[in-house]
């Protein structure tokens, strides 16, 4: 039986809960507009299953229209946003206590106006007719039993099919249960806030999900080979946080870690574009790299610059350092590479949220280094202490309270970095 090309292979798109966060999967379905991806099957729980009926409508443009102007005023009645710090919330004085008042007596905030969204832009014609199969979790309240509802259960309710949306993303006890055919449901979160399951019960062959929160709420997908997985690369905050810069935020994050995840921007924390030049860049740089680190590695002496009982071999030191940051076990070259020189950029103080041309940006980066004396010059010890003066002096021009750098690991690091920019030519 010959095998499915990547092309005919059935593909689902799931889309994970969390509330104001959800303004990320929009981020991260622009890029896949431009990309040219296409999915079969779309499931998702809570805000990820009205994303995902979206999805299935077709209506990529309501839906970026509906993130980048939605209030906490169309969530609730006399709603406020949810930020992480309690000064944030206690600024919304004259909304708080209306808030506070209508959550007593509802038992629950007033979720009118989400209802009316969900009613305005649930549409039952095209979300029947639609060639892209569907599933959502939801919980039956008040006995926690898990529930999906996939798509063809929905068109019992027609065009009030919407209910199952606002069933699964009634996050109790800030939202009271929702009631569909005559049974309470609260947030789908609380049995599986990643719906993979049903998509493959759908048919679907390979997936992509997007998740939500930096850390992973199913670590075991990271190892399936038919699953993608995108998850933010910095926190988005809160769920319940509408605040225009932090939609602004979450669309713009989503769209640039899937840019990173099918390869068309680079970075982890940063975001590069890259040329044409680029991999031979990256793969000259994070060779030579890894030839400094490993050799200073080798003869540099951490006794003095780690506790007793934080005891360190030499050819762990460093490396071990980046692995751990970034969370791989053996992590490659280039991997490596973009974990220090990220680093670097941070204790550097470039912008986290500039988008950068990744040839331009070594070439400035570069021009930089090549300020100091040549680091190839220096035994190891003496280039380490050159190094350290320069990033508390660069520093200081920017952020006179900076932290001082303690760690020699990360010094010996930088250190390996800098002297492969100033050996490198023509970036």
């Amino acid at each position: 039986m010959p095998e499915n090309t990547e092309n005919q292979r059935k593909k689902a798109i799931v889309f994970a809960g969390g509330g104001s966060k959800g303004a990320y999967q929009a981020g991260a379905w622009k890029a896949l507009e431009e990309l040219g991806e296409h999915f079969d099957i779309a499931t998702g729980t809570s805000i990820g299953s009205i994303n995902a009926a979206m999805y299935v409508q077709h209506d990529f443009e309501a839906a970026w229209q509906l993130w980048n102007t939605i209030t906490v005023e169309e969530i609730m009645t006399n709603g406020i946003n949810m930020d992480k710090s309690v000064e944030a919330i206690f600024s919304q004085r004259d909304q708080l206590i209306p808030f506070l008042k209508n959550f007593i007596n509802q038992k629950g905030a007033d979720v009118t106006p989400f209802h009316r969204k969900l009613d305005e832009y649930f549409d039952a014609g095209k979300f029947f007719c639609s060639d892209i199969d569907y599933a959502l979790v939801t919980v039956h309240y008040p006995s926690f039993a898990p529930r999906t509802v996939y798509k063809k259960e929905m068109q019992r309710l027609g065009e009030d099919a919407w209910k199952w949306l606002a069933a699964s993303g009634a996050c109790y006890p800030v939202f009271p249960p929702m009631n569909v055919e005559g049974e309470d449901y609260v947030d789908g979160g609380y049995f599986d806030n990643i719906p993979v399951a049903p998509a493959f019960k759908l048919g679907a062959e390979e997936a992509l999900v997007i998740d939500l929160k930096p850390d992973k709420n199913h670590a075991g997908y990271l190892h399936h080979p038919r699953i993608k997985y995108i998850k933010p690369s910095r926190d988005l905050g809160t769920f319940l946080n509408f605040d225009k810069d932090a939609l602004q935020f979450s669309l713009k994050l989503g769209y640039n870690d899937t840019m990173k995840a099918y390869g068309r921007y680079m970075g982890r924390l940063y975001t590069f574009v890259p040329s044409a030049d680029s991999p031979a860049q990256v793969e000259w740089l994070a060779d030579c790299f890894m030839d400094l680190l490993t050799e200073a590695e080798a003869s540099f002496d951490f006794s003095g610059s780690v506790k007793a009982k934080e005891r360190v071999n030499n050819l762990e030191g460093c490396t071990t350092l980046l692995a751990s940051s970034l969370g791989v076990f053996r992590p490659t070259e280039p991997e490596l590479f973009f974990e220090a020189l990220e680093s670097l950029l941070r204790q550097l103080g470039f912008d986290p949220d500039t988008v950068y041309d990744f040839s331009s940006f070594l070439y400035k980066l570069k021009t930089e280094v090549d300020g100091m004396y040549p680091m190839l010059e220096y035994e190891t010890e003496t280039a380490f202490e050159v190094v350290r003066s320069f990033i508390r002096n660069y520093r200081k021009s920017k952020n006179p309270e900076h932290k001082k750098l303690e760690d020699d690991r990360v010094m010996l690091i930088y250190t390996s970095l800098i002297r492969a920019l100033q050996k490198a030519e023509n970036l």
